[in-house]
């Protein structure tokens, strides 16, 4: 509750205000529960009540305020049991305050009207008057901002305001106000709470497009580049260890950053406490760009016994193809890019890896003769039924490229002469080094 230094003016408003209540029903007077001073009948309540009324109702607000006090004394709830007369004292305090000339007197009345919002809802409780706790916590806010200047620090107490009234009922808080919380926290440098204030708004706000703007805003100027996020994440997950979604999100960091001993070190961490098939497949692709096939190859053939694992097969035995192929294996690789396609006949990018398979196996026997260069055409067929099945146009794109690039390396019409290749005759790619490959393909 801010204050104003000592003001004599004020201290009388506030003694005034601040006389004992202990009252039941619209005031429910008896002599054992008040002051001497509320020792009194039902007309009087009523007199008093309607004196105030009238001089509220036009505005007369100095002359109203001698009855409001008694009426807050002694029959706080009187006509209806409800906090009417207390919303109206925030008005005449207010309304005294705009009319007063000079700014000390104006100081006096506010401070008088600020007092009201901190003790109303206690005093309220005390007398057994309904009120809502929201209403009287949000409006609080709402009259320290329009009144801030002539408050000590306003930003913080109108901030303290809404955050509580977003504690009571967040989906009342309009964004304006969400956004008010926010900017209070970035200006006292509280990141952090600001970080977990705008996960529970994402959370809290699923259906608004304008709150779930607003947190993409304030994130992208929190977090300038993924190393503020990083040190960020680091020092949360210091304080909460167990956090596994905090982890997960670091990872994706140290691997978007290239950061592959942080990634690796995290990585186990997480496998070895919350095992999953994606986690598995990520560190498995490490493994694999790293060089590290075989380690590669065991991670992604375990990630498919994980929960979920199988949802992957197709891409999981791919990569299973490559790792082998690094290591040379071609027959194996070719093996698991038939398991790809077993798993989609629609992959492109299987068929596509067959047929570098081929193009790789002419490149390693090396003496490139004409049943070499027959290879050609076997490749060129699996780049031809890639183009066909690719459902992504760049990658139909990419095996057209590569089977026009082939058409050099094709037999001439001499080669074929020679071999009694006649264009449309089914050859069987089965001998010399090729003799695992065994498929067939058409004499262009």
């Amino acid at each position: 509750m801010n204050r104003i230094p000592t003001f004599p003016a004020k201290i009388i408003l506030l003694m005034m205000i601040t006389a004992p209540i202990s009252t039941t029903g619209y005031a429910g007077i008896t002599a054992a529960q008040t002051t001497q001073e509320c020792e009194t009948d039902d007309r009087t309540v009523r007199v008093n009540y309607s004196l105030y009324a009238e001089d509220y109702k036009n505005k007369s607000f100095d002359t109203a305020l001698p009855y409001l006090r008694w009426i807050l004394r002694c029959a706080p709830g009187f006509p209806a049991n409800s906090d009417r007369n207390f919303e109206r004292a925030v008005k005449v305090y207010e309304g005294i305050a705009l009319s007063a000339e000079d700014e000390e007197t104006k100081r006096v009345y506010l401070d008088s009207a600020l007092f009201i919002y901190d003790t109303a809802l206690p005093r309220m409780e005390e007398a057994g008057i309904e009120a809502s706790e929201f209403e009287w916590v949000f409006n609080k806010g709402r009259f320290l901002q329009t009144h801030g200047a002539l408050f000590e620090n306003s930003q913080a107490l109108i901030a303290e305001s809404y955050r509580r009234a977003y504690e009571l009922d967040h989906s009342r808080l309009q964004p304006y106000y969400v956004n008010y919380i926010i900017d209070d926290m970035v200006r006292r440098d509280q990141k952090a709470d600001a970080i977990e204030f705008l996960d529970r708004a994402e959370s809290d706000f699923p259906d608004s497009e304008e709150i779930q703007n607003l947190v993409n805003q304030w994130r992208t100027q929190l977090f300038t580049s993924p190393a503020d996020r990083i040190g960020f994440l680091e020092d949360q997950l210091a304080d909460n260890p167990d956090d596994l979604e905090m982890k997960e999100e670091l990872l994706d960091l140290y691997l978007q950053e290239s950061m592959r001993s942080e990634a690796y070190d995290l990585a186990d961490q997480v496998m070895q406490s919350a095992p999953s098939a994606r986690l598995y497949r990520t560190v498995a692709k490490m493994r694999l760009e790293d060089g590290n096939s075989e380690e590669a190859i065991r991670l992604y053939e375990e990630s498919l016994e994980l929960e979920g694992g199988m949802d992957s097969a197709r891409e999981v035995y791919y990569n299973i193809g490559i790792a082998h192929q690094q290591e040379g294996r071609l027959a194996r690789a070719r093996t698991s890019f038939r398991r790809s396609l077993q798993t989609d006949a629609s992959y492109a990018q299987a068929l596509m890896a067959i047929g570098d398979l081929y193009v790789s196996a002419v490149q390693g026997c090396g003496s490139f003769e004409r049943e070499d260069r027959a290879v050609y055409w076997l490749a060129a067929d699996y780049f031809d039924r890639a183009a066909a099945r690719a459902d992504d146009d760049r990658i139909a794109q990419q095996a057209r490229s590569r089977a026009r690039n082939l058409t050099q390396f094709y037999p001439s019409a001499e080669d074929k002469f020679f071999k009694s290749w006649n264009p449309g005759d089914r050859i069987t790619i089965d001998y010399g080094c090729y003799t695992w490959i065994n498929e067939s393909t058409t004499v262009r």
